[in-house]
């Protein structure tokens, strides 16, 4: 669930929000979060399937407003932004759809299903598909899309609930995993699951040691020579020590680099990635761009109490950095940006961003030779999205235009995090698509799977273009704003 967990299963009463003028301060959900970590009905120890009856009731919790300095006003820049569609080969005519040839070539020990096919790729067309149950996934989060390079792209999904029997309304009488995927074909999609027609598995298992203590979330991923090379983090629980506002007990320890055959999807090789530190993690995303594939890095950290705790701040996750290699070989040793040239030793790399308090997770695209990137602020803490350009990948990053993080459904009882630009614009107007996760604070109630799942919404290309911009590298604060507006 990105930042959040699956042992948030809870019911709570939902936070209220306290507004300042000229600031918007972020309701601090963590605690809704951290309360539910030992949940005797999730933590399983030997498996990642969830299948008691019981449900964990939590006592209330006080709501904690943050409050922060808005940055400094920095030197506006106007970077352009292209406004011509630019869709998937696969939309632009003709497709196989769901049903294609491709499906046969898939490993045996795939369950593979048919689950519909959206009106089109616009954000409602997106919004509208995604709203319902995906065959029997009932709700996901933490989208991330590789582009598979025949107009495919590989969907990996993040702490999935699947209901193989069917009528389960409650996430607690589900299975889940870890991870999960589709295969989107056109506006088709089909699900591509580990385990068996009855019982799911992590679509990536590791070295087979998955358990609710240990397991693995994705990264960035690129294509190369008939293989797919994704980055997958290891995550490990810690004890839960630390404070109400100091996230979950979870951090990432090793950064490993999975291959896997394009046509088939069978796992070829599972090692540590060529740096496979995770402070931070390179290759947190990844994107093709020229003759390199660049290799972005956060820290990821989900735990602040390894850090100081929540008011030491600001944390080693509002830091992107960058890397590269050439393209397709995220096998090879990377070199690192330090903030005016490439070097290759880690320690001289310099952030590309720097801002916020608790998170600053940036997952960049380039779409018509624009960097754009969409960043829920401080994760689930914060309350508004920054949509980002620049000219280069290592930028500076300007951002363009702050909005209000809005949620599917009832924002009261929803938080929202894990804002991904998609790598196309909408087919119908031309604009940026953004998903952004969401959960429920009652996420073991019968009308959480609705709420768990990410809504999609355009973004206006013409207001990014327009708007001053500010950079993206002022002094961290735990909410960003911005100087957003007309030049013309």
């Amino acid at each position: 669930m990105d930042d959040a967990s699956t042992s948030a299963i809870v019911h709570a009463p939902a936070a209220n929000r306290r507004r300042t003028p000229g600031v918007v301060r972020g309701v601090v959900f963590v605690a809704l979060f951290c309360s539910a970590l030992t949940s005797p009905y999730l933590e399983r120890g030997t498996s990642d399937h969830l299948d008691s009856e019981a449900l964990i009731a939590d006592p209330a919790l006080i709501a904690t407003s943050t409050t922060s300095t808005p940055p400094a006003t920095a030197a506006t820049q106007t970077v352009p932004v292209a406004t011509s569609p630019t869709v998937p080969a696969s939309t632009t005519g003709a497709h196989v759809g769901a049903g294609g040839d491709w499906r046969s070539a898939l490993w045996s020990e795939y369950v593979v299903a048919d689950v519909g096919c959206a009106t089109d790729l616009s954000a409602a067309g997106l919004a509208a598909f995604f709203a319902q149950p995906l065959g029997a996934i009932e709700g996901f989060d933490g989208p991330r899309i590789y582009p598979l390079g025949d107009g495919r792209n590989l969907w990996v999904l993040q702490d999935t609930f699947v209901d193989y029997y069917g009528g389960q309304t409650s996430f607690a009488h589900m299975d889940y995993a870890n991870s999960s995927a589709l295969i989107q074909d056109g506006a088709c999609f089909t699900s591509v699951q580990r385990g068996t027609p009855t019982d799911v598995e992590s679509f990536e298992q590791g070295n087979g040691d998955i358990t609710f203590d240990h397991y693995f979330w994705p990264a960035g991923g690129a294509v190369r020579d008939g293989t797919l090379q994704l980055f997958w983090m290891e995550m490990v629980r810690d004890p839960k020590t630390g404070g109400p506002l100091d996230g979950i007990a979870l951090h990432p320890a090793v950064t490993w680099l999975a291959t896997y055959d394009l046509a088939s999807l069978e796992r070829i090789s599972f090692v540590p990635a060529p740096n496979s530190g995770v402070s931070p993690v390179y290759g947190y995303t990844v994107v093709d761009d020229g003759d390199w594939s660049y290799l972005f890095a956060n820290s990821y950290q989900q735990n602040l109490a390894l850090e100081g705790g929540y008011a030491n701040g600001p944390h080693s996750a509002t830091r992107m950095y960058l890397a590269r290699v050439p393209r397709g070989h995220l096998d090879d040793e990377p070199e690192y940006w330090n903030g005016s040239d490439w070097s290759a030793f880690a320690a001289e790399a310099a952030p590309i961003s720097s801002r916020n308090f608790t998170e600053n997770s940036m997952l960049p695209s380039v779409i018509n030779g624009t960097w754009v990137s969409a960043t829920k602020v401080d994760g689930f803490t914060g309350s508004t999205i920054t949509i980002d350009v620049a000219a280069d990948p290592w930028g500076p990053y300007l951002t363009a235009l702050t909005l209000p993080a809005t949620p599917r459904g009832d924002p009261s009882d929803i938080v929202t995090y894990h804002a991904l630009v998609l790598p196309w614009l909408d087919p119908v107007n031309g604009q940026l698509v953004v998903s952004l996760s969401q959960i429920p604070l009652a996420l073991g109630a019968d009308d959480a799977p609705a709420k768990y799942r990410p809504n999609f919404f355009d973004v206006d290309l013409s207001a990014v273009a327009a708007g001053e911009t500010t950079t993206t590298t002022d002094a961290a604060t735990a909410d960003s704003t911005t100087a957003a507006a007309s030049s013309g």
